[in-house]
């Protein structure tokens, strides 16, 4: 490693450790140089004797590449290629600080023969960040990954176009990637626009009956890492699984089975019993995806922002709770924990209940408790992430089901699920079969997640499709084939049937949630509602207030609210507006915030009122 000790390179190294690991010995090093332009005092990069930006005016071709491109504070930047260490230098000086600059390379060994020139200068302000070549990229991906999109309007790309004819194949899939994150990140910013309320009314009511009602209430992690050496097998509703089924008979007693709570009822109409159902939905649609079946047996593994209708219900015996977290490793090295919103209450009535992540969709859910609950190997069946021979659920959900009923002489099942797919923003991607199949911008952003997790975890995944979309990371095989390996293992004798869960849900058998979660829960109520209190008695204060000087959001109570998570969840929209807005008056800001907040007061306490009925009257 090269001897770097000047103290603004230290300090650099310090607050951004990564950088240092560029300063090593690199097979390609000797091929890159900076060279005088013609132009006094700029240069150009050359790599191999081939110069990678104009040899006589690099500046100038810089400044007309930034031209093009508008540039918002609220943007994050990110450049394609160094070729041009004059572009650097414009958009960093175009940047205000602590806007996120990302530099995407494909050379390490680039870095340190521009370090001094441009680079030093440049990654000294926060929220500049520089990942080149392979080794680094999953760092940077991390990073990008792990970007708080709250305050970002949008992704702007740069390209040095001598870098990408040069290495054209590899910038075109990275910036594929990133643009796939920030597009989950995106969707999932407006999923939490429209329903982190309910994720926080939910999960508290869930929390408050989880000693009061049946069915039992159970954490998943008290299950983790409990199944290693044995094969699980994951059950969607894709297209294909009713093709599927007859496979699912033959390697029943060789996996574990979950299902998603989509693909539930075509289990059981075939005399399939899973040995798990997962549900994630917050809204009561998903209780149709279980009326009219016998579910006893089966234990629900259920997200602590589930629809608290259902898992009062008595259908169930026993619910295996889990809340959903995202863990990323920011370019700093500090792993970053996000909970979905109303999970960080749960640590007031449960001890550790188990972090799951999830892509946004029940299978990806139950994959991650799969990978959680230690299965060795995981088995995919249904898993289509596609509209294989253009339908959109296999037949027997609930979907479909309610489709049948609007079956006529002159509207048939086919032309239903034509005019939804034809609704959707579709593409063709490659399938299975080695062909093409239509998918979605939706069904995409799930498949990229299985496809990064893919990446991140070391386990056998196995794609049992040979209609749906081709999962890279996956062992995409025909059933008949894919199973061959499980034909010959023993029966697994059913291990789980041993843990509480089941013995719950199997036998009836009682095992009382604790009585000390009854007394945490009341506890919890009690702190919700003197939270209220506290709230509505300092807005009160606060309407008294000379708005045009008196700024709320650096008053004590913003700071108290930033603290209870919970709350400050459910004032996110208006908080991230007013970041976007900054040309606000400040009584337009406040007048903002006060009625916000109201208006989540109003919800919570309408909310918590057939609440304190429930703690009333079961003691």
């Amino acid at each position: 490693m090269s001897q770097i000790t000047d103290q603004v390179s230290s300090e650099i190294f310090n607050r951004k450790p990564y950088l240092r690991n560029y300063f090593q010995n690199w097979p390609t090093a000797g091929l890159w140089d900076i060279i005088p332009a013609k132009e006094e005092g700029q240069y150009y990069v050359s790599y191999n004797g081939e110069a990678l930006s104009s040899k006589f005016f690099p500046d100038k071709q810089a400044e007309r590449l930034l031209e093009s491109h508008n540039l918002k504070s609220t943007d994050v930047v990110l450049l394609m290629g160094l070729g041009n260490l004059h572009l650097i230098q414009r958009i960093n000086s175009a940047l205000r600080p602590g806007q996120i600059f990302v530099i995407i390379g494909d050379d390490p060994s680039l870095i340190e023969v521009m370090w001094d020139r441009v680079l030093k200068d440049t990654l000294k302000i926060p929220g500049r960040h520089i990942f080149s070549g392979e080794t680094f990229l999953p760092l940077g991906m991390n990073y990008l990954e792990s970007l708080p999109i709250d305050r970002v309007s949008g992704l702007k790309i740069i390209r040095n176009q001598s870098d990408m004819q040069r290495e054209l194949v590899f910038y075109s899939e990275i910036e594929n990637r990133i643009q796939s994150v920030f597009s989950a990140k995106m969707s999932d910013l407006l999923t939490k626009f429209e329903f982190e309320r309910l994720w926080v009314k939910n999960s508290i009511w869930n929390l408050l009956q989880v000693a009061k009602t049946s069915p039992e209430r159970f954490k998943i992690s008290s299950l983790k890492d409990n199944f290693q050496g044995l094969s699980a097998l994951l059950v969607s509703a894709g297209p294909s699984l009713r093709k599927n089924l007859e496979w699912i008979h033959k390697i029943r007693d060789k996996v574990f089975v979950l299902s998603c709570d989509t693909s539930l009822k075509v289990l059981l109409k075939d005399g399939i019993i899973p040995d798990g159902v997962v549900t994630l939905d917050a809204q009561t649609n998903s209780f149709f995806h279980f009326m009219g079946e016998n579910l006893e047996p089966i234990p629900l593994f259920a997200d602590l922002v589930s629809s608290p209708t259902l898992l009062k219900e008595p259908m169930f015996r026993s619910v295996i709770h889990s809340v959903t977290a995202k863990f990323q490793v920011d370019a700093e090295g500090t792993l970053i924990r996000e909970v979905t919103a109303g999970g960080e209450l749960a640590d007031s009535v449960f001890e550790e209940v188990g972090d799951i992540q999830s892509g946004g969709s029940v299978a990806t859910t139950a994959f991650d408790m799969l990978r959680y609950m230690g299965f060795s190997e995981i088995y995919f069946v249904g898993q289509d992430l596609a509209y294989s021979g253009r339908e959109i659920h296999s037949t027997g959900t609930h979907h479909n089901e309610k489709w049948l009923t609007l079956v006529t002489r002159r509207q048939s099942l086919e032309r239903i699920n034509e005019v939804i797919i034809r609704k959707r923003e579709t593409k063709e991607v490659p399938s299975c079969n080695g062909k093409t199949v239509l998918t979605d911008y939706v069904l995409e952003l799930y498949r990229h997640w299985f496809e990064e997790s893919a990446r991140s975890v070391d386990l056998k995944l196995i794609n049992l499709n040979a209609d749906g979309a081709l999962i890279e990371g996956f062992q995409n095989l025909e059933p008949e084939r894919g199973i061959q390996d499980l034909l010959t293992k023993k029966d697994h004798g059913y291990p789980w049937r041993k843990k509480e869960p089941w013995l719950v849900s199997l036998l009836g058998q009682k095992n009382k949630t604790d009585a000390k979660l009854g007394k945490k829960g009341k506890e919890l109520f009690r702190q919700i509602s003197d939270d209220l209190t506290f709230i509505e008695k300092e807005l009160i204060v606060i309407e008294t207030e000379n708005k045009e000087e008196f700024d709320l959001l650096t008053s004590p109570l913003w700071i108290w609210v930033q603290n209870q998570l919970y709350l400050r969840r459910m004032v996110r929209k208006t908080e991230i507006y007013l970041l976007r807005h900054g040309d606000l008056t400040l009584a337009r800001k406040n007048n903002l915030l006060t009625q916000s907040l109201r208006k989540e007061l109003k919800y919570l306490k309408r909310s918590l009122y057939p609440m304190s009925e429930l703690l009333s009257t079961k003691g």
